[in-house]
């Protein structure tokens, strides 16, 4: 009775105070939701923990480990945050993190020699990942206040209002912003979250021991706590909120517990996991009291995050982010290659490089060569004036690719004429691959295991959720999916695009798939954002899309009308074959099919049996520009346009007799084509009227058997 009115009491209190909130395992099980695949890999990582120490015994000693950290301020004004209060945070962290910090006295008696020092010293970085000087602190200007969902992600990209971080092998990336629903932090684990997704996410009224902070979290705790998860350690009482004894945090010396623990307890706290004394260790960085009730790792909590750092995060053990610029005179480098990169569409290629004057004196002359493969190197001469760390973007003459894979590798050499005092920083370099474009007919049914399939590209901008393949197909073993139902997010893009098309050799080129997709939102709700597949053509590789008119969403998409709040998995009959018309839209140019995917938040779409036809248009067609057919009819007949006339305002037609049998003004189109169905009218002699801006046009057509 004891525990549970003392559970009660908490609960109480916790109406009448602030509480912490830290959404790492929110985030963890969505991901492992989202990838099923991954849950493998966090049994492997476990396995891996209890594996690597690298020397016996249940407890280590460790040498001072130093990691460098860059700090991102995203608020509407980012100077609330100051460099001293940043500062503090550090020192704040940096005493916990060698259990120094003079509260470790606190640790009740019968758990002080469990107290564990993790040696590790998080220093501002004084490099940039381009190795340009830094104080390692970015301040970006967003109004943004930011969800939990998927690690934060979305202020950890610039595009939905964050800042990208650096290198995550060799930075600590650190995200002050505000967070939604009252949470104060989340981290990732490792190797569940892409690159540019790891690091941890506080609060701004969480972060440091002065300024923006805020009692009780004003001690620089939650950065403490968050990291912790960054280096694989999971809340006390484990790594979901189910409420079990079985449930563990898989470290040997901290006692099981029930629930998080709120506030500022004193003295002896038991629970249903721990119900003798000494009961359960709530003053541990890795509960929830208060920032000034927060005390101390275990041994074994630093043995196991020294062990993630030594073996799952060791590139930041030998990261150089806190070692000081030693600026050179003369110093130039190629930055980056802007183009070419991937799959290239023709073979003439110009490349463009970014140059970057890396030196302390201008840059007023540099030779920059390149090769693609194992051809002989390109020269050209640069000159122009860059001032220390200034870049330019520099076009280089013109070569050819060769056919299959090749690397090119582009370098700078002897800037302002003399020896480059740094070439270690002068290359970069990209791989390409070219081929000639494809022919007819065109078939793909990702039945291959080869994904993306050669030729195709995917696109990727935020590095989350996107195409890949399944074992659910349309009347085949495997298709294309993009998992919306796991995709937290509103408006992420991708796109996937099919090997470069040649001009089309006869007059016709259509597009052929099939298609399955489904909801969770009934259809018919007002104002929903929907997840939308449209089609596009591109004639440059990418960089340009043209519509082709094929743009669906909701009603108009889905498979299974009926809303799913499970994952849509699609049965035999639950495809559509959708046909694109591109005729108009090619003029005998090459091209690539685009398909893409606006997520927002619904359920999956498929995608399976990709097809494109070329087809001789009929000589009536391409010699009248206009063609009514099959003429006589059954049920149906088609209107279709060699070219679509924009002037066109709509279809009627009539019988014999002058009554009208159907009207579109807003016409139904596939490509170039409108199809009337008049399946319920009698055989007989009709009038298809087309109805321009300027003009009326009159066709005769019979319904017969």
């Amino acid at each position: 009775m004891r525990i549970y009115l003392l559970i009660a009491l908490l609960a109480l209190s916790s109406a009448v105070s602030a509480q912490r909130k830290c959404g790492t395992d929110v985030v963890l099980q969505q991901k492992l939701r989202a990838q099923p695949q991954l849950q493998d890999k966090l049994r492997n990582m476990e396995q891996s923990l209890r594996r690597s120490k690298s020397q016996p015994g249940p407890f280590r000693t460790f040498s001072r480990a130093t990691i460098p950290v860059v700090v991102h301020i995203v608020l509407p004004d980012p100077t609330v945050v100051t460099d001293e209060q940043i500062l503090d945070q550090l020192e704040a962290l940096n005493l916990d993190y060698t259990a120094q910090n003079t509260d470790v006295s606190q640790v009740p008696a019968v758990w002080q020699s469990l107290t564990g020092n993790p040696e590790v010293q998080f220093c501002l970085a004084a490099r940039t990942p381009d190795g340009d000087p830094t104080n390692g602190i970015i301040r970006t200007v967003s109004n943004r206040s930011f969800p939990i969902d998927g690690s934060a992600r979305q202020v950890k990209y610039a595009a939905t209002g964050g800042a990208a971080a650096w290198d995550a092998d060799r930075y600590l990336n650190i995200w002050v912003c505000e967070l939604d629903e009252n949470y104060l932090g989340v981290a990732t684990f490792p190797q569940l979250f892409v690159p540019e997704e790891q690091g941890v996410v506080v609060h701004y009224r969480a972060f440091g021991r002065m300024g923006s902070a805020r009692a009780p979290f004003n001690l620089g705790r939650t950065l403490t706590h968050e990291i912790g998860h960054f280096f694989s350690l999971y809340h006390i009482w484990g790594s979901t909120d189910n409420n079990t004894c079985s449930d563990d945090d898989n470290v040997a010396d901290t006692p099981p517990q029930y629930i998080q623990t709120y506030d500022c307890p004193a003295g002896v706290l038991t629970d249903v996991c721990t119900n003798t004394a000494p009961g359960i260790m709530y003053m541990n960085y890795m509960d929830y009291v208060n920032d000034a009730c927060m005390h101390f790792f275990t041994s074994g909590q630093t043995d196991r995050m020294r062990t993630s750092l030594e073996t799952q995060r060791a590139s930041l053990l030998f990261s150089d982010g806190c070692q000081p610029v030693n600026l050179k005179a003369n110093d130039a480098s190629v930055l980056e290659i802007d183009r070419p990169s991937g799959y290239l569409c023709e073979a003439g290629q110009t490349p463009r490089v970014v140059l970057k004057n890396r030196g302390s004196a201008s840059l007023t002359r540099t030779t920059i060569r390149y090769t693609v493969g194992n051809t002989a190197p390109v020269s050209f001469n640069w000159t122009g004036n860059l001032a220390s760390l200034a870049q330019a973007t520099v076009e280089l003459p013109q070569f050819t690719a060769p056919l299959g894979d090749a690397v090119v590798k582009i370098w700078s050499d002897l800037p302002n004429g003399v020896a480059d005092e740094q070439p270690e920083n002068d290359t970069s370099a990209t791989s390409v691959r070219f081929a000639q474009p494809m022919g007819y007919p065109f078939a793909e049914g990702f039945e291959n295991a080869l994904f993306p399939p050669t030729g195709f590209t995917i696109v990727n901008p935020d590095r989350g959720t996107t195409w890949q393949r399944t074992d659910y197909g349309s009347g085949s073993g495997h298709s294309v999916v993009l998992r919306n139902f796991f995709y937290d997010i509103n408006d992420a893009k991708d796109d996937l695009l099919l090997p470069g098309m040649s001009a089309p050799g006869s007059d016709s080129i259509r597009l052929v798939f099939d298609v399955a997709a489904a909801t969770t939102t009934p259809i018919g709700t007002a104002n929903n954002l929907w997840d939308t597949l449209e089609v596009f053509v591109t004639f440059d590789c990418g960089e340009t899309l043209v519509p082709t008119g094929y743009k669906k969403w909701g009603e108009q998409l889905v498979t299974r009308r009926a809303p799913t709040d499970t994952e849509f998995y699609p049965t035999a009959g639950e495809w559509r074959k959708d046909t694109v018309e591109l005729t108009h839209l090619l003029q005998g140019r090459p091209y690539r099919v685009v398909f893409r995917n606006t997520c927002n938040w619904e359920n999956n779409i498929y995608l399976d049996n990709i097809r494109l036809e070329s087809r001789p248009v009929h000589p009536d067609l391409r010699e009248k520009g206009l063609l009514i057919w099959p003429n006589a009819f059954r049920d149906r007949f088609f209107v279709e346009f060699l070219q679509w006339p924009e002037d066109l305002r709509g279809i009627a037609v009539y019988d014999a007799l002058g009554r009208e049998m159907y009207r579109r003004e807003k016409l139904p189109r596939s490509g170039n084509r409108v199809t009337i169905d008049l399946v319920n009218a009698p055989n007989g002699v009709y009038f298809v009227k087309l109805f321009y801006s300027q003009q009326v046009r009159t066709y005769k057509i019979v319904k017969a058997k």
